[in-house]
């Protein structure tokens, strides 16, 4: 079972998060057939949300993407506030081979944008954005918290793809620093955290998300949160129905007067659903009738 733990260290005001969530992002890689390259740039991101992911709120949700103009081109993920995510990779058979010994993920992004939407129950979404700094999304989204919501952040992210190509671990962690940490603190931090064995290491060795957080910072962590995290994604064909209404009556009657039944698949868990004919139609003259009631 993947988890997610959030925790405060007991002698120093850091709040900090810890993850493992292997069978989570070799989920994903199995759902949209990822190449090394792409599962490791995949997993980094879906951490990343399931990070992002804990600090909201019951009903709340956030939306990372990452876009670049390297071969991967973009990469999605969401995750709720119970730590259920879901994504997808828009070219997923990219593998570029290793650089010092690790899979080259800052050259399959290459540069452009790191984006955060968080959904809060709001009229309109939240909406930030910073410029990629290394592609390598962990320092990525460090420098995201540090410009777009002025919260001094560590941001470790590591997965690891076995020669078979399944992801054999992956996890993360984050450290936030509070009002009232000292300035000592934070230099050993950062002296602490650059001489860290890679979150993929750790997580091979069996180290579980606690013992992320504590290997971290060098201090105990109090429990505050535990969550389990899955792949989940919510899709029915009723979604996909309201979907294909949401395109406009123009684009309905396109696709309605082909004639042919139509197949739709979800970007995010490659489920397919089969629209009728029938269906379609039906959706159109309900369309109409609304756009009727609408002028009058």
């Amino acid at each position: 079972m993947d988890i997610l733990l959030k925790g405060m260290a007991k002698e120093e005001p850091l709040l900090v998060v810890g993850l493992v969530d292997t069978e989570t992002v070799e989920k994903a890689r199995s759902i949209h057939d990822t190449y090394p390259t792409a599962s490791a740039a995949f997993g980094r991101v879906i951490s990343g949300a399931i990070l992002l992911s804990s600090i909201l709120k019951e009903g709340q949700r956030v939306i990372l993407q990452v876009v670049g103009d390297g071969p991967l081109r973009g990469i999605v993920a969401e995750a709720d506030w119970l730590c259920r995510v879901r994504g997808y990779v828009k070219r997923p058979h990219i593998h570029l081979g290793l650089k010092d010994g690790k899979l080259d993920v800052g050259r399959a992004i290459g540069k452009g944008f790191l984006n955060v939407a968080k959904d809060l129950g709001l009229r309109e979404y939240y909406h930030g954005n910073v410029p990629l700094q290394t592609g390598e999304i962990a320092t990525d989204l460090a420098y995201y918290f540090r410009v777009s919501e002025q919260i001094p952040a560590a941001v470790s992210l590591g997965v690891y793809v076995d020669i078979d190509n399944s992801v054999k671990a992956s996890g993360g962690f984050m450290v936030h620093a509070l009002p009232g940490v000292s300035d000592e603190t934070i230099e050993y931090l950062e002296e602490r955290l650059k001489g860290l064995l890679p979150v993929s290491s750790m997580v091979l060795n069996g180290l579980g998300p606690k013992e992320i957080m504590e290997e971290a910072i060098g201090l105990p962590v109090e429990i505050l949160e535990r969550r389990d995290v899955l792949y989940y994604c919510p899709c029915n064909k009723d979604r996909v129905l309201d979907a294909i209404v949401a395109l406009g009556e123009k684009d309905m009657e396109d696709i309605a007067h082909k004639g042919e039944n139509v197949n739709v698949q979800c970007q995010f868990c490659k489920t397919e659903y089969a629209i009728s004919q029938e269906e379609l139609l039906s959706l159109l003259f309900k369309a109409m009738d609304l756009n009727k009631q609408t002028e009058g």
